[in-house]
């Protein structure tokens, strides 16, 4: 059987390529023109503040289902959700393409439809939910291809008036725009390719997330550290670019992972998996575009962070969470937000956990729950509430992500739905 390290996915090996890309100077990447195809069709993170998948779009309603994608596997796994404890229990796994393959997992705002990134076989996986069980049926046709070699990852996705879009981003250098069908008929739910946004200095796209008021959404590209912002059309996701992308104020944090966005839309945050720092921005409330404010060491520079949430809890205290994923770190950390882009450094640690890479804050700021890599389980831990956890973050309860339960199943992305 292979060991974990052995079946890690390419995440862990960006800061080799990263080093090359970084020697391109800022001034060519910025003065580069974004190139936006049409395909000539017609047609993450949502005014709430928890992303899911490690960079989607958040959850809309109560949160009572979640979804892991199993990478090592080639499967993703549904859980029902106690709203109130927070207990995820397994109904069940369905095939999500080919193994060393699913990362990016994203609900639809109604909680109807969900969607899996391939990065193996370069498919997007999509298929109805069960709204009682969360219980996944392949649509026909199961899947869309996202294009040869394209290596689709993160996901996010809005619906304005009835209009629904998912945006997709690509290792190889793409952001594809879809619109979803949103009838009542056999098609319903099935995605249709609008656009696809690719050059102006974009290497390897990671993450995504949505701006909660404006039309608006930004990716990071994990070689070069820039973010982008973009505006999007309404009708067919079509993206166009907004501003100059920025680069945190730390001219080494080259690897950035996920993105997460406070609800007031003001303030982006976004880690660095090389050197486990986590970047704050201003956003411009008009234009969308950011400006760097600062940065904060998270508790090692071994930490590897990829998912990255916010919640705030019920005595108003804002919290920053970041998945740490590496062995230096096997935690989640837990920053207190002041004055919207200042976070306190070190932050709290809650430990114990294995590879943890994606995760979601629920709609309620009670929980946090990760997918951990290096274990096969979804983790959950509780945020302070004054009475059961008096801490920053609380460690809960683990849940195997497949059954029979499988260590090496590889969960890498989390959403939560419904």
């Amino acid at each position: 059987m292979a060991t974990e390290q052995g079946r890690r996915p390419s995440f862990y090996r960006q800061p080799a390529l990263k080093n090359i890309v970084r020697l391109i100077p800022a001034v060519v990447i910025l003065a580069a023109m974004l190139n936006v195809l049409s395909c000539g069709e017609g047609g993450l993170l949502s005014s709430a503040n928890n992303p899911g998948s490690p960079t989607a779009t958040p959850t809309t309603g109560t949160g009572s289902l979640a979804f892991v994608t199993n990478y090592n596997d080639g499967l993703v796994s549904s859980f029902t959700r106690n709203t109130t404890t927070g207990v995820l229990t397994l109904t069940g796994q369905m095939a999500a393409g080919a193994k060393s393959g699913p990362r990016g997992v994203v609900a639809s705002p109604d909680g109807s439809f969900l969607y899996v990134a391939n990065i193996s076989d370069n498919n997007i996986y999509e298929y109805s939910i069960d709204s009682t069980n969360g219980t996944l049926t392949p649509l026909s046709p199961k899947f869309v291809s996202n294009g040869a070699g394209t290596q689709p990852d993160e996901l996010a996705i809005t619906t304005i008036l009835d209009v629904t879009m998912l945006w997709v981003t690509g290792r190889a250098g793409t952001i594809k725009s879809y619109t979803v069908d949103t009838s009542t008929d056999t098609t319903a739910g099935q995605i249709t390719l609008t656009g696809t946004t690719s050059g102006g200095g974009l290497q390897i796209p990671f993450g995504i997330t949505l701006h909660p008021t404006l039309e608006a959404l930004y990716v990071s590209d994990s070689a070069t550290g820039f973010i982008y912002p973009f505006i999007y059309d309404d009708t067919t996701g079509v993206l166009s670019p907004t501003a100059t992308p920025q680069h945190s104020t730390d001219p080494n944090a080259n690897t950035p992972a996920a993105i997460a966005i406070d609800s007031g839309g003001g303030a982006l945050f976004i880690a660095d998996q090389l050197n486990g720092e986590v970047s704050s921005f201003y956003i411009n409330g008009d234009t969308a575009a950011l400006t760097p404010y600062s940065t904060f060491p998270n508790s090692s520079t071994s930490d590897v962070p990829v998912g990255v949430g916010l919640g705030v809890n019920a005595g108003g205290i804002e919290y920053l969470f970041t998945a740490n994923s590496g062995a230096g770190g096997n935690s989640v950390s837990s920053f207190v937000v002041t004055n919207s882009v200042i976070a306190n450094s070190p932050p709290a640690l809650v430990t114990g956990y294995t590879g943890a890479t994606g995760l979601v804050v629920d709609p309620q700021n009670k929980f946090v729950y990760t997918a951990n890599f290096g274990n096969g389980t979804v983790g959950q831990a509780i945020i302070n509430n004054g009475t059961t956890c008096t801490l920053q973050l609380c460690a809960g309860v683990s849940k195997p992500t497949e059954s029979p339960a499988n260590a090496n199943s590889g969960p890498f992305g989390i959403t939560l739905a419904q």
